[in-house]
């Protein structure tokens, strides 16, 4: 199998058929801001578990991370994730105040973003995230 190297990241494998990437958007920074979130459902459709490990930024410009919001003393606070585990058959929703990516160095205030997700078996598929001002997601 030849293995593409594009900017950094490397595929090995196609992802695992069955698994879809639902309504993936990106809150556009506010100002000058250059964090901002992402969210999108990620259904599994296979008979077996599903582990995401990260996704990544092909033109290696953007660290992006995996968080989850937790409260704490009656207060929200970020706590980072190694991975996101969807069971067979069913959906892991990435939403405002729970699971969400958190992106950084964003500088786009519309349009598309392409990223990875990676897989714990070392594949990897493409997600197109839209980029949507803040009026729009309130």
């Amino acid at each position: 199998m030849a293995l593409l190297c594009l900017h950094g990241v490397v595929a090995t494998a196609a992802a695992p058929a069955g698994v879809v990437f639902q309504d993936p958007w990106i809150r556009a920074p506010i100002g000058s801001q250059t964090v901002t979130a992402g969210y999108c459902d990620i259904s599994n459709q296979t008979l077996a578990e599903v582990v995401v490990t990260a996704f990544v930024d092909p033109t290696g410009t953007r660290r992006i991370e995996m968080h989850e919001t937790v409260q704490d003393d009656g207060r929200a606070r970020m706590r980072l994730l190694r991975q996101l585990t969807i069971p067979p058959g069913q959906t892991l929703s990435l939403r405002p105040g729970g699971k969400h990516l958190m992106l950084f160095d964003m500088d786009a205030k519309a349009g598309v973003l392409d990223l990875a997700a990676k897989f714990n078996d070392g594949s990897t598929q493409p997600v197109r995230f839209q980029i949507r001002p803040l009026a729009s997601t309130l």
